[in-house]
């Protein structure tokens, strides 16, 4: 079996830190000769991945919103349970409306649901386009290889 992945994309937001790893969220746009994932008549939607840097929360990495990155690495899967009132406040933090939920009289703390996360860990990285108008070439940048 394969589990190798290569993708280019921008990073859409700014990284954060899990314990020593370092997480941010790519866009990514398909080729030409894939499927098309129309947002408009003449725009193509992105799809969108988190990609993790085991180890990269130690600042040798330099990653910011806005970059063009090349990733090359393997995909994962992490199953987790969280509850309704875990997730809505999740919502809530990353701009969502503050609402009271209520489910066949439980509280928000006792809804709970396995979920699953899919992320690229990432072997290597590229700079393709450091986001920053003022550098004119890109500048390749290596981890943990």
């Amino acid at each position: 079996m394969i589990n190798e992945v290569i993708l280019e994309g921008i990073v859409v937001r700014e990284p954060w830190k899990y314990t020593d790893d370092l997480f941010f969220r790519v866009g990514v746009y398909r080729d030409s000769d894939m499927p098309a994932k129309k947002l408009d008549a003449e725009r193509d939607s992105g799809d969108y991945v988190n990609v993790r840097v085991n180890g990269g929360a130690n600042g040798l990495i330099q990653i910011h919103r806005g970059m063009r990155l090349r990733v090359h690495g393997f995909m994962q899967s992490r199953d987790f349970r969280e509850s309704l009132e875990e997730f809505l406040d999740k919502a809530h933090r990353q701009g969502g409306t503050d609402f009271q939920v209520e489910v066949n009289g439980l509280k928000t703390n006792q809804v709970l649901i396995d979920r699953n996360a899919i992320e690229i860990v990432a072997r290597r990285l590229i700079v393709m386009d450091s986001g920053n108008t003022t550098e004119k070439k890109p500048r390749p940048s290596l981890a943990n290889e």
